[in-house]
């Protein structure tokens, strides 16, 4: 733990240590991630959206809804998003061939690019942010995460 942060917690409830000890962790995490990002003109929001589009979508691009519920956003949010990564030229709108009341989101080659040449810098920071923790203990994590997840209402 960060000797220089003095951690709050109200009571000694341990639930809500938890969450605190979480809201605290991503707010470290994304400060880190973002000054990679930041770097490609990009967000986590947006790298997120744009490695959803490249790796599920592929080729034949991915529906919006379908990137709305894989980050757990509301439509509205996303259409946001991809307005801006539109008028970016990182993504395109195509009407799907069959039914054209389907639009499919596609990565552009220079989002490809982009993403591409950040990646390494982006997996190099996610090894920092994690150095302290050990393989083992990263397994079991991820499955207390993973499993709390999938708990949640």
């Amino acid at each position: 733990m960060d000797k220089e942060i003095e951690f709050y917690y109200q009571g000694d409830d341990e639930y809500s240590k938890v969450i605190y000890s979480l809201s605290i962790l991503w707010n470290k995490i994304s400060m880190s991630l973002d000054s990679v990002l930041s770097k490609a003109n990009l967000n986590i929001s947006k790298f997120n959206i744009l490695m959803i589009i490249k790796h599920i979508g592929k080729d034949n691009g991915i529906q919006q809804n379908e990137i709305s519920k894989r980050l757990l956003v509301t439509p509205s949010n996303i259409t946001k998003m991809l307005d801006k990564l539109e008028k970016d030229s990182l993504i395109t709108r195509n009407v799907q061939k069959d039914d054209k009341r389907i639009k499919l989101i596609k990565i552009t080659k220079s989002a490809s690019k982009l993403l591409d040449d950040i990646w390494p810098s982006y997996i190099n920071e996610i090894k920092n942010l994690t150095s302290s923790l050990n393989k083992k203990d990263a397994v079991i994590l991820e499955k207390i995460l993973v499993n709390w997840f999938c708990k949640i209402k």
